[in-house]
């Protein structure tokens, strides 16, 4: 059971989310005698697929902004060529 679904949200699944809610919007009694399922497992798949490209997006980031830190971090525990001067 999904909670209700933002089209504009998930905008690859824009037209299964709409068929679902069409069937839903039928007859009351649809979603619950199974007569939408077919519907819902196509929207399943669909937020899947959506869900996967997210996830990857975010991984994609997340490893840019390690990447960016590790660099901050670095160039904080190497000392500045001024330090180096004055200390020698």
């Amino acid at each position: 059971m999904h909670p209700q679904l933002i089209i504009q949200k998930y905008e690859g699944c824009e037209e299964v989310i709409e068929a679902l809610e069409q069937c839903h919007k039928a007859n009351s009694f649809n979603k619950f005698l199974g007569f939408c399922n077919d519907a819902k497992i196509q929207v399943d798949h669909c937020l899947k697929k959506e869900f996967a490209i997210q996830r990857q997006e975010n991984k994609s980031k997340g490893a840019e902004k390690r990447a960016k830190m590790k660099n901050v971090w670095q160039d904080m525990d190497r000392p500045s060529p001024e330090f180096i001067a004055k200390h020698t």
